[in-house]
C-alpha cells in the first residue's frame, strides 16, 4: 500500500508536458502567429491534414525557428508520402543550413512526384554545385530554364547571382533551344491547302447547272464536178455491187455486121457565158 502511495506521489510532482519553444514567442495580436496557434489547436485535436502542418512549418520558419518546421515537415510527411511540397520545403531548410547534401535527396525526392518543377530543379542544381558538381549542377540549371525560363532572370531570382556556372548553362540551354529550332516542322494549313486544291463548282440550292452542248461536226463543203466537154463521150457507170459479191465482167458482145448501132445522144452544154 505504501508503494502505490508513493507512486501516486512522485507522479503528482512529476512536470507536465513541456511547450515547444516557439510558443513562448507567439502572441495573439500578430495575424502570423494566430495561424501558428490555429494549426495547432488543429494537431492536438488529431484533425491537421498533411497540408496543414505543411503552412504550420513555413510560418514557423518565417518566425525563425527552422528545427520546430523541419519536425513538423517530416510529421506531414509521415501523414502523405507524396506531399511534393514539404519534401521541397524541407530542402530549402536543409539547404539554409548549410547541408546541401541532404537537400539534394529532398529535392530529388519533390522531383519524383513533380518531374516539371522548375524551383526545385534549380534549388538542386545551386545545391550541386555548391557541393562540387559541375557538370550535374550545369545540366540541372538547364533542365530548370527549360520548365521555368524567369529563373535565369537575375531580377526575379537574385540566387542567380551566387551562381558561378550561369555562362556553361546559358549556353547549354541556347544549344538546346536552336537545335529544336532547326528541326522544327510547320504544321500543314489546311485552308491553304484546300485553296490550292482544284474542284468542281457547287451549284447554288435551286439552280441547274446546264450541261455544256457538245462541238458542233466540221461540215465538209460539197464537191462539185466539172461537165465534160462537148462531144466527149461520158464514161460508163460502173453498177452497184451489193456487199458480198462480185462485180460482173464487162460485156464484149460486138454488134453484127450490116446492123444500124445509133451513136450516143450528147445533150448540149449549158451556156455558162450567157452571150447571146
Amino acid at each position: 500500500m505504501r508503494r502505490w502511495l508513493a507512486v501516486v506521489v512522485l507522479l503528482g510532482l512529476a512536470p507536465a508536458a513541456q511547450p515547444a519553444p516557439f510558443e513562448r514567442h507567439l502572441s495573439a495580436d500578430r495575424p502570423e502567429d494566430r495561424a501558428i496557434m490555429a494549426y495547432m489547436e488543429l494537431e492536438k485535436s488529431g484533425k491537421a491534414t498533411s497540408m496543414d502542418l505543411t503552412e504550420m512549418a513555413v510560418l514557423l520558419v518565417n518566425k525563425g525557428f527552422p528545427n520546430d518546421a523541419e519536425d513538423h515537415l517530416k510529421a506531414a510527411l509521415k501523414k502523405d508520402k507524396h506531399n511534393f511540397e514539404a519534401a521541397y520545403r524541407l530542402g530549402l531548410i536543409m539547404q539554409r543550413q548549410g547541408h546541401n547534401y541532404r537537400a539534394c535527396y529532398w529535392y530529388r525526392r519533390t522531383l519524383k512526384e513533380r518531374p516539371g518543377h522548375g524551383p526545385a530543379r534549380f534549388m538542386l542544381a545551386l545545391a550541386q554545385e555548391r557541393s562540387g558538381r559541375r557538370w550535374a549542377a550545369i545540366r540541372n540549371y538547364k533542365r530548370a530554364y527549360r520548365h521555368a525560363p524567369d529563373l535565369a532572370d537575375p531580377i526575379k531570382n537574385p540566387l542567380v547571382l551566387d551562381s558561378r556556372l550561369q555562362s556553361e548553362a546559358r549556353i547549354e540551354s541556347y544549344r538546346e533551344k536552336s537545335g529544336k529550332v532547326t528541326q522544327h516542322v510547320l504544321p500543314v494549313d489546311a485552308a491553304a491547302a484546300q485553296r490550292m486544291t482544284p474542284a468542281a463548282p457547287v451549284p447554288a440550292q435551286g439552280h441547274v447547272v446546264e450541261a455544256p452542248a457538245p462541238a458542233a461536226a466540221e461540215v465538209k463543203p460539197p464537191v462539185v464536178k466539172a461537165a465534160p466537154p462537148s462531144g466527149a463521150t461520158p464514161a460508163p457507170a460502173k453498177a452497184s455491187t451489193a456487199p458480198g459479191q462480185k462485180s460482173a465482167p464487162p460485156s464484149t458482145h460486138k454488134p453484127s455486121k450490116g446492123l444500124h448501132v445509133a451513136p450516143p445522144v450528147v445533150p448540149p452544154a449549158a451556156n455558162v457565158s450567157a452571150a447571146p
